[in-house]
């Protein structure tokens, strides 16, 4: 905490605030310390902490709060709530993409948040096929293509394949996956024509690209270092 409060500090120069927030039900709350003496210098470096399982009884708080963070603790809690319980959980984290294009949350901030809320939530394989299903109609109620286009949920290419065929493909998906989630984050709103050029790559093109994201100024430079 101390490491990343004095970088902060010094890359900013600015004054910094850290704060921990602890996941775990029955975790400490009491105030957090680092310090150490040398040669008559000394450092004291002190930090509030915050458990979310405190939230579960301010629910209606976060549930009409428009802070996007709201549903980072939501999610957490329904994550603890349902750990043994899948229906509760399919129910839930549908609630909570539901709830962010209710919210009316620019679209960058609902491929975030759902990449969030859909590893905590993580569900069954039966139920993920039913939970994909489920966003399919949500967007085409919404006439809003969010998730479904980037992250091709419906994909199932492969699956008649060999096992160790169908294992390649998988990690040249994912490697895609990533570098379009990368993408996302630096540029917004991608092209489809770059979506499907991404989703061609191989897992060695995909990876070897992921430099050229990291330093494109724009979508349309990144763009012209793609195979055909």
């Amino acid at each position: 905490m101390y490491t990343y409060n004095y970088r902060l500090f010094d890359r900013n120069d600015r004054p910094v605030a850290s704060f921990a927030v602890v996941n775990e039900e029955g975790a400490r709350r009491s105030n957090g310390q680092f310090g150490y003496a040398l040669w008559g210098c000394s450092i004291n470096f002190e930090f509030p902490v915050v458990s979310l399982a405190d939230y579960a009884a301010k629910w209606a708080d976060l549930e009409s709060s428009d802070n996007p963070f709201a549903t980072v603790v939501m999610a957490h809690l329904k994550a603890l709530e349902t750990r043994h319980d899948a229906e509760a959980r399919i129910f839930w984290k549908f609630y909570l993409i539901r709830r962010l294009y209710e919210r009316g949350y620019a679209r960058q901030d609902i491929l975030n948040l759902f990449h969030f809320v859909d590893w905590l939530l993580r569900l069954p394989e039966d139920l993920e096929q039913r939970f994909k299903q489920q966003i399919e109609q949500l967007e085409v109620q919404t006439k809003m293509r969010y998730i479904t286009s980037i992250e091709r949920l419906a994909r199932k290419e492969g699956l008649e394949k060999g096992r160790e065929e169908g294992l390649e493909e998988g990690r040249e998906e994912g490697a895609a996956r990533l570098l379009l989630r990368l993408l996302e984050h630096r540029f917004g709103e991608l092209p489809e024509a770059v979506i499907q050029r991404v989703y061609q790559l191989s897992l060695a093109e995909a990876e070897a690209l992921v430099d050229q994201a990291l330093g494109a100024e724009s979508i349309a430079a990144f763009s012209a270092n793609l195979p055909e």
